[in-house]
């Protein structure tokens, strides 16, 4: 393969990943999934529910709504431990760029729920 081809094609599959990953880094910056994932994967209740390690999934589901620096976000994020896997449900509000959760759900595959936050 000539080294033009090979330019070509690296062009053609990189620059599309290159946008979407700092689209996705921007995407996600959106939205309270650092804060989220901190409290949940150290929490003993989870941890003892899903076993050790809990981590979440690069890639979740959710909306936000914004107006200045005010947001409302909702998220389903999944996780998995060594003994099972579930979905942290989230739902948040930022004020002046500081999140606050008034939801932190854990819904592992047995069906218990461990609120963290919230209510049902």
């Amino acid at each position: 393969m000539s080294p033009t081809v090979k330019w070509v094609l690296g062009a053609l599959v990189g620059l599309p990943l290159m946008c979407c990953g700092c689209g996705g880094m921007w995407f996600k910056s959106q939205f309270p999934y650092d804060e989220a994932l901190a409290r949940v994967t150290t929490h003993p209740s989870v941890i003892k529910s899903l076993g050790a390690p809990v981590s979440g999934a690069f890639f979740f589901s959710g909306n936000t709504r914004s107006r200045n620096d005010d947001a409302v976000a909702e998220m389903k994020i999944d996780l998995s431990g060594s003994k099972q896997n579930a979905v942290l449900e989230v739902r948040a509000v930022q004020t002046s760029k500081v999140w606050g959760f008034s939801r932190l759900r854990v819904v592992p595959r047995n069906g218990d729920v461990i609120n963290l936050v919230g209510g049902p």
